[in-house]
């Protein structure tokens, strides 16, 4: 069954100019391949610095050792 959806005349212009970009055919296809893409998670964004070591316990000094709380060597 088909239907229609109202939009304002700059997204209509911004959909079509996404439709255009990502080569899809008709509206429908557009909105199949946005609705089906995966997202990435949240946790997929840590971890993105290569050199990065990880945290040990013993690297944080609580705030009774060194006054605010600060990460030591």
């Amino acid at each position: 069954m088909a239907t229609s959806i109202r939009v304002s005349r700059q997204l209509h212009a911004r959909l079509e100019d996404l439709k255009e970009r990502m080569k899809a055919k008709t509206f429908e296809e557009l909105f199949r391949r946005l609705l089906e893409r995966p997202w990435p998670s949240p946790w997929e964004r840590f971890g993105a610095h290569p050199d990065m070591k990880p945290f040990e316990h013993r690297d944080w000094r609580p705030h009774s050792e060194a006054g605010r709380g600060e990460w030591g060597a």
